[in-house]
């Protein structure tokens, strides 16, 4: 069994991206003109899994949220669940 130290990012369409960028729009409830990006890293934590989303929302002060899933495999539930525990990591701090 080889292992795979760099996996392979998956595709993305740009109809996913935004897909992924409407949906915090939507829930952070932030301007349209708000910069979002969102950027597909290597996981080095054990246990995640290969490929995770950094989502950097460009409101003052910027949020850097993290999702452990390829942009295509991210669900709107993903996404809620991924700004609550930013939410509540920002309280904790």
């Amino acid at each position: 069994m080889s292992i795979d130290l760099f996996p392979k990012k998956p595709a993305v369409s740009a109809e996913q991206s935004q897909q992924v960028k409407d949906w915090l729009y939507e829930i952070l409830q932030i301007d349209r003109q708000t910069v979002i990006s969102l950027s597909q890293l290597q996981c080095q934590d054990s246990g995640c899994p290969p490929i995770q989303t950094a989502i950097a929302v460009m409101t003052s002060p910027h949020r850097v949220i993290r999702i452990h899933k390829a942009i295509p495999d991210i669900a709107y539930t993903d996404v809620v669940q991924a700004i609550a525990a930013n939410t509540n990591n920002q309280k904790e701090s």
